[in-house]
């Protein structure tokens, strides 16, 4: 069947020995032409990531044995950034939180840099012939919007400029990249700040640091749980999640679990995955997503990588019994066992058999669940889920937001990467 061969080409994709043996043939091709091991940086001026990345870039040359090259970058097409306007908004404001927790600077002016300003980056940028000292602070000035700065710096004409921007978007391309603020290094992709710890561990492995040099960054770690307050607060966190989405699939037991170590109310409101929305995900970007959600899932312990895709009438299936188990306080616990069961261990939930293991693990009965399945009231919540979810500026599974006892909100964060942020905001709620 068409699930078990998905099962076992995702396996092979997503595993360890065959990356390691990947890894290896290319460090040893690497020596064997007496060449110097080569970063590729792909910075792309108008985005807020690659700003902040920007800011250690000459500190990851000097501390480690390689060529660090930067090139400059077009923001990427609508195909994998659907949803323009709101990626820029969040980025920005994102890029301003997570800022200090890195001792970087990102200052959000609340909204993009004028034209002008970025027609006169994309010059300064491409002046540049040390692109890995010069960019954080050709940065500073663009997203201050001081257009004045930018042009007391050294420019070139228009067409150079075309120039060189076409040369970086045109090899990012050639190896299957699509964003900003990304690193490449010997077949593998690593994005910005979240990711580069992944690059540093693993030039760190290659005998790539310098002696006496430490990493540059670090995972950012969510904060030790705290005792519950007893000032009487009650936050609320609703959390955002696809049952289609890989990175949903490694956030649900976390993220089910705040409950516990918080007087909050979590609130689960599920939405349609991207495809089912008419949203295209092309192959380039559902790759990437896969071999970035297994190394995050490595990372913090939480199975994934044998998959059976439940998109389309799996999901469906899933949403139709949402309700019925949320009655029982069980909506969560249905959502995290569907995707254990598609993303971990490929298990086809599409089929009665395997919606029946999804109620089981769930705790729920699945004869009382036959009666219920295959409805469709679902699709008027998962849609009043979609606008509740993009008028705060976000897009993507998983997003949460962080409510005060009057429903203001207090926070808005897209993904994984951010549940360590959503704590630390939580914390400060309580606090104040």
């Amino acid at each position: 069947m068409a699930y078990r061969a998905t099962r076992l080409i995702s396996s092979l994709i997503l595993s360890k020995r065959v990356q390691s043996a990947r890894r290896s043939l290319l460090a040893w091709s690497r020596r064997m032409g007496g060449q110097k091991a080569e970063v590729l940086y792909f910075h792309q001026p108008d985005d807020p990531y690659s700003h902040l990345t920007a800011q250690v870039l000459s500190e990851l040359q000097a501390r480690y044995d390689i060529s660090l090259k930067t090139m400059l970058v077009d923001p990427p097409l609508d195909d994998v950034a659907p949803e323009r306007q709101a990626l820029q908004d969040y980025g920005r404001r994102d890029a301003a939180l997570i800022a200090p927790y890195h001792k970087l600077n990102f200052i959000d002016i609340g909204k993009q840099p004028s034209a002008t300003s970025y027609a006169s980056v994309r010059r300064a940028l491409a002046a540049s012939s040390n692109l890995n000292k010069a960019a954080a602070e050709i940065g500073e000035a663009f997203w201050a919007d001081d257009t004045d700065a930018l042009n007391r710096m050294a420019m070139v004409s228009e067409e150079k400029t075309e120039q060189v921007f076409q040369e970086g978007t045109k090899l990012r391309e050639s190896l299957s990249h699509y964003l900003g603020a990304m690193f490449y290094f010997e077949g593998e992709w690593y994005w910005g700040l979240d990711r580069l710890p992944y690059l540093e561990e693993r030039m760190r492995d290659a005998g790539l640091r310098l002696s006496g040099c430490r990493q540059v960054t670090q995972f950012q770690e969510r904060p030790e749980f705290m005792s519950k307050p007893s000032n009487g607060k009650r936050l609320t966190v609703e959390f955002y999640p696809s049952a289609r989405s890989p990175y949903t699939a490694i956030s649900m037991a976390e993220t089910l679990d705040l409950p516990n170590h918080y007087p909050v109310n979590l609130v689960v409101r599920p939405v349609l995955p991207m495809v089912m929305r008419n949203l295209p995900v092309p192959k380039r970007k559902g790759l990437y997503i896969m071999r970035d959600t297994k190394r995050e899932a490595d990372r913090i312990g939480v199975p994934f990588g044998k998959i059976a895709d439940p998109v389309g009438d799996p999901v469906r299936r899933c949403y139709s019994l949402f309700t019925w188990a949320e009655q029982q306080n069980k909506g969560g616990d249905l959502l995290h066992a569907f995707t254990e069961l598609a993303w971990a261990l490929g298990v086809d939930t599409g089929s009665d058999d395997g919606m029946r293991q999804v109620c089981e693990r769930a705790g729920l009965d699945w004869n009382e669940a036959q009666g219920v399945i295959d409805n469709k009231d679902w699709e008027v919540w998962a849609e009043e889920n979609r606008l509740q979810m993009m008028a705060s500026d976000l897009w993507g599974v998983p997003s949460y937001r962080l409510l005060d006892e009057a429903g203001k909100e207090l926070y808005a964060g897209w993904g994984r990467d951010r549940i360590w942020l959503l704590v630390c905001e939580i914390q400060k709620a309580l606090e104040s």
